[in-house]
């Protein structure tokens, strides 16, 4: 994971996005276990479903105002890659 952002959420509170904060929405709004997502494991391996990723995107869109469609989100290999394309989205979304 070489990507980490900050942001600010829509109160104007700095956000880094990096794994804990993706890992925390995953397990607390997706209600996804936190047991099997760490940094290299395969979507399929932390078990985030086509639910868990649309409960991403709506959850970054909520917090953030950073919208990436579910299909983005489904094309990443690791739960790694989804941090960093998340975070390069954030990063551009702020420059």
């Amino acid at each position: 994971m070489s990507e980490l952002s900050t942001t600010t959420d829509r109160h104007d509170t700095p956000v880094v996005i990096d794994f804990p904060f993706i890992k925390d929405i995953l397990v607390h709004s997706a209600a996804l276990p936190p047991g099997p997502i760490t940094p290299d494991a395969s979507q399929a391996q932390a078990g985030i479903d086509s639910m868990a990723l649309t409960v991403l995107s709506m959850t970054l869109e909520d917090r953030l105002g950073l919208f990436i469609p579910e299909s983005a989100l489904a094309r990443t290999s690791t739960v790694a890659a989804l941090v960093d394309l998340v975070a390069k989205q954030a990063a551009t979304r702020s420059s």
